[in-house]
Formats: structure tokens, sequence, C-alpha cells
């Protein structure tokens, strides 16, 4: 272990000394950042458009929750969002797999209780009816409660404080990203998916020079010596990331939610994820100018995928099936998610991505690099 944090303080303080690599790699995306808040200010309109939100559902729920959804409907009806009724459970699920509706809403018979159906090609306003559906909800129940243990006091109450299933005051404050927010993720995740230049670069470094093979003539393991040098790697692409974050947050007064740690967690695990590629493409092809040219055209999809350059969330056709294999596209989703939603199931979600394709790249690399007799 004293072999490791040695490499490992070694190849810190070398990347450190690459000041004109470490200022592009966290200069380039706040330009970036600047210009496309700037240029793409006017696409991120403060109103969400609900004109084009259309809505699939199923009423076979009982005679009390079938009255209080069409209450319900008149209620969307008036922000624009656009019902439609079928009777075919299956049809239904059918619509939402094709995409042809945001989100189906299925009122179940045998219990009282709602099931809601979104299509991730309808991300936010899926997201929106979301909300909104469970407003209705839990007003509903508090309603139906007070049903049950007073009905006496339900019509007072009801005439006191009228029924209002939509939030519409909460509906219309809710935040949503406008372009140097958007920006300010999206270039990150970029950026720290470029760092797998910086793995790539540490070992063709070693083997270009032959130093790899002459430190692996001292007391130290092949093993030891890689994990120094992945680590080395993954402390500064780390530093840089967290460099942009912070600088988006503090000086360009990007929006990212009131919980970041969950959001760092998942820069660290990109960092990973990138150093360790980087590091299993310069183990598997020796020659570097084909390894840069993989790199290059790889990352530039990839980000495109995921949304990196613009909002991909209501992507059909081909395009939006290929996405889901982009490792961006889950990053991306996952933080917008927690900062805007208050959601944070997808961050699990993003982190083992990255760390499986992490573990696939560095698996590769040891098993290459134990087979060698010398880092060539």
């Amino acid at each position: 272990m004293n072999n490791v944090i040695v490499v490992f303080k070694k190849e810190l303080k070398l990347n450190f000394r690459a000041k004109t690599a470490n200022i592009m790699l966290i200069l380039f995306p706040i330009v970036l950042i600047i210009i496309l808040g700037m240029a793409f200010s006017s696409s991120f309109g403060a109103n969400i458009q609900l004109d084009e939100v259309r809505v699939l559902y199923t009423d076979q729920g009982s005679l009390q929750l079938s009255n209080a959804f069409k209450e319900f409907i008149e209620q969307g009806k008036k922000m624009g969002i656009q019902f439609k009724e079928i009777d075919d459970v299956q049809a239904g699920l059918e619509s939402i797999k094709q995409a042809e509706y945001s989100c189906y809403v299925l009122l179940k018979e045998d219990a009282s209780e709602i099931e809601l159906y979104k299509n991730d090609r309808h991300y936010f306003v899926a997201n929106l009816v979301e909300a909104i559906l469970r407003t209705f909800v839990d007003r509903y129940n508090v309603i139906a409660g007070i049903a049950g243990q007073n009905p006496a006091m339900l019509k007072k109450i009801m005439e006191e404080n009228a029924v209002d299933f939509l939030d519409v005051k909460s509906l219309g404050n809710r935040r949503k990203p406008g372009s140097t927010d958007y920006y300010s993720v999206t270039m990150l995740t970029m950026i720290i998916l470029y760092s797998s230049f910086t793995g790539l670069w540490n070992i063709k470094n070693e083997q270009n020079l032959k130093t790899g093979s002459r430190v692996l003539c001292g007391p130290i393991k092949k093993h030891e010596f890689l994990l120094g040098k992945v680590m080395g790697s993954i402390g500064i692409t780390i530093i840089q990331g967290l460099t942009v974050l912070f600088f988006s947050k503090w000086v360009l007064n990007a929006y990212w939610g009131t919980n970041i740690m969950p959001i760092i967690a998942v820069v660290v695990s990109e960092a990973v994820m990138a150093v360790s590629v980087g590091v299993g493409v310069a183990f598997s092809i020796k020659r570097e100018a084909i390894t840069i040219g993989i790199i290059n055209l790889v990352v530039p999809v990839m980000v495109a995928l995921g949304g990196g350059y613009f909002p991909l969330e209501e992507l059909g056709g081909i395009l939006g099936k290929l996405s889901v294999i982009s490792p961006v596209r889950w990053m991306n989703r996952a933080i917008f998610n927690a900062i805007y939603n208050n959601d944070f199931s997808l961050i699990p979600v993003a982190i083992i991505i990255n760390l499986i394709i992490a573990s696939l790249f560095i698996g590769i690399a040891s098993a290459i690099c134990r087979k060698e007799e010398i880092w060539q």
C-alpha cells in the first residue's frame, strides 16, 4: 500500500505541473458555459408550454374516484393539457411505449388507486404531469379521509375552502433550468469524459519513455504501479471537475439545487470511469494516434446522445433508442432530476453505470499489464 501512495503522490504532482493542460480542462468548459448560455438563453424560457402535453387515461375506478378525476381533467384542460380516454388498458400501455402520449393514467377498478405510466422521450412534461397528479391524489386522500370519518364536516370544509386539485401557484414557481444552468451541468459531464485523455497519456508517456519498465525493476509490483497511476489521474480529474462546478455555482450563479453532495458523487464516479477508459484503451491499442482518434470520435457521440449540446428529452426514433447507451445521458438525467425534481433515484443508477464501465476497462488494462514483461 505504501508503494501505491508513493506512486499516487508522484502522479498527482506531475499532473499539477502540466499547467497548460489543467488550465485548458478548466477554462474550456467555463468558456463554453458562458458562450452557450448566452447564445441559447432565449431557448430556455421561463414558461412551460403545456399545449402539447397529451395524456391518455382509462377510468375503471370507483364512482367517487371517477367523479374526482373528472374535476382533475377539467382543471388540467385549463392549463392546456389534452386528455383522451381509452378502454383498452393494453392499448394504452402500447401507446406509451410508442411515445404517442406523454403519460398514461389508469384508475384501477379493484382498488382506489391510480397508476401512472410515463415515456422517457417526454421527460420534462411527463414529470410535470406527475407533479400535478400527486397534488390531486394528496387532496383526494384528505377529502376521502374526512368523508369517511366525519361526513358532516365535509360539506362545511368544501364550502369554506373550494377544492382545487391543482396547486397552480406551486407549479408556476417550479424552478426550471436556464441556459447557464443547463450548460453548467452538460459541459461539466462533457469535460470530465474528455479526461480519459489524462489516463491515456499517463500510460502512453510511461510506455514511450520506457520509464515504466525501469520503475518496475524496483521493489514495486505491477498492480501497485498501475493503481497508483490511475488514482493520481482520478485525483486531478476530480479537482478539475469540482473547480468547474463551483466556479459555475459561485461566479456564474448556476443553480445546482439544495443538496450538492449526490451530484459530487456522480462527478467522482465519472472521473473514475473516464480515467479507467483512457487507461484501458492505452493498454489495448499500442499506436497512440489510433487511441487519440478513437477517444475523439467516441466522446462527442456519447455527449451528443446524452443531451450535452442541446436538450434531447423529446428525442424520438432511432436516436432516442440509441441514447440509452450513453453514460452521459444517465448522468445528466440523474443530476437534473436531483436538482429540479428533488428526485435522487437515478443517482445510484448513474454511479453504478460509471463504475461498471470503469471496472471493465481497468480489468482489461490489468489483464494486459500482467502479461507484459515490460511496459511497451
